[in-house]
């Protein structure tokens, strides 16, 4: 047998050698991993005062935006009376629609190349390669600028109103350079400070094409304080109505109780009136579009003026075999006057559509749309109401029973 202490001697040498080889691999990765320190942070105490000196410089500096005034104002039963006489005309008068706000233009036309994005006097914090999140205000979809200046333009003008996130301003903007997507978005207090920071210190990530920026000013908003007492709905969930079986739109018509509206007072009302032949009196508003369960569809069924719809709903009949409401008598009605009609809805609206719908109370009608519609939902579907409110809507009401303005429905807040 050979000697035992050479053998010895080999095995001391190898675990000298894995045991070399752990600490230059461990020295490396603390080498890498202080390099990774520096470059993110540099010294504590000299990164911490450029931090402290571009918060205080870049965040804090009141500026002077000019900003559109736009106030909210709920559609209640005192409001004057909003085009509802008596049809005298053939035709549909034009469409007159207010504008909404739009960014200012920008001097800069594309994006930012640093960390503060400046058009005339108004700067914003911002930061390349990076997407900060938030809780949308305003969707990107739907939302383009030319540049990350003009986005950060649109959130400091962003009015706040109860029914967006229950009136949070806009805090935060992401813009996309590609597809000029400018997302406004609202953060608490405590994620809105650390991405602040985050646009004060990070560089650019290639693989992040976003762009983004905080605003830190507070903006006052009355609208945005519920009230403590109102009639008609404030958001699509907070509705006080008179209707004995709620608002049926609340809950996007999920849990209509049918049973409820069929044996409703005003259901009983008009069947008692149409038995005995009772002349309905008629009232109809331009550009406006009113609620109610449709006891006839309007999807196929045309009629080639708004005054032929209405007399639709005089001659509906009811029935019995025609889907929930069918068997309800029709006290509103609504056309389109436009090839196109916007809904926020998954259907397709064409001209000529004339719904026929019931309401519990049609002399105090829930308002879907209406001009001047509220800035929140002008903001949403700017797209679509470029060309105004296209519907043209009446109601059917006894003898003596006064037409009032009616109040906001759910779907105005869709």
């Amino acid at each position: 047998h050979p000697p035992t202490q050479p053998r010895r001697s080999v095995s001391c040498s190898a675990a000298m050698i894995r045991w070399s080889t752990a600490l230059v691999i461990v020295g490396i990765l603390l080498l890498v991993l202080n390099c990774m320190i520096m470059q993110e942070f540099g010294t504590p105490f000299f990164r911490s005062r450029i931090h402290r000196q571009q918060f205080a410089g870049s965040l804090f500096v009141s500026t002077t935006v000019a900003r559109p005034s736009v106030s909210l104002t709920y559609v209640s039963p005192t409001s004057s009376l909003p085009t509802a006489v008596i049809p005298t005309s053939s035709s549909v008068a034009a469409v007159t629609f207010p504008s909404s706000s739009s960014p200012p233009s920008s001097h800069v036309a594309n994006a930012s190349t640093s960390n503060v994005a400046c058009a005339g006097d108004a700067c914003c914090s911002s930061a390349r390669g990076v997407e900060l999140w938030g809780d949308v205000v305003e969707w990107g979809d739907a939302h383009t600028t030319e540049s990350d200046v003009e986005c950060c333009s649109a959130c400091r003008q962003f009015e706040p109103t109860l029914d967006v996130q229950n009136g949070a301003q806009c805090n935060t903007w992401v813009w996309h350079p590609q597809t000029h997507a400018c997302w406004l978005k609202h953060q608490k207090p405590d994620a809105l400070h650390k991405s602040a920071h985050i646009t004060l210190r990070k560089g650019s990530h290639l693989d992040v094409p976003w762009i983004s920026g905080v605003w830190l000013a507070h903006k006052p908003c009355a609208a945005c304080v519920e009230p403590s007492s109102f009639v008609g709905c404030i958001s699509k969930s907070k509705c006080n109505t008179t209707h004995a079986c709620g608002s049926p739109a609340i809950d996007g018509y999920a849990h209509v109780d049918v049973k409820c509206v069929h044996k409703s007072a005003t259901a009983t009302l008009y069947k008692q009136l149409l038995a005995k032949g009772t002349r309905l009196e008629t009232y109809h508003e331009l550009h406006s579009d009113y609620d109610g369960l449709g006891v006839r569809w309007g999807i196929g069924h045309r009629k080639e003026r708004w005054q032929d719809c209405e007399q639709a709903c005089i001659d509906f009949k009811i029935s019995q075999g025609g889907g929930p409401y069918s068997a309800l008598p029709c006290n509103v009605w609504t056309w389109c006057s436009q090839p196109s009609c916007f809904e926020p809805d998954a259907h397709k609206h064409s001209f000529g559509d004339c719904w026929l719908k019931f309401s519990e109370s049609p002399e105090q009608p829930e308002v879907n749309m209406r001009e001047p519609m509220l800035p929140a939902y002008l903001r949403r579907h700017r797209k679509q109401m470029q060309a105004g409110v296209p519907w043209v809507s009446g109601v059917l009401l006894p003898p003596g029973v006064a037409f009032t303005n009616g109040t906001w429905g759910p779907r105005a807040y869709w």
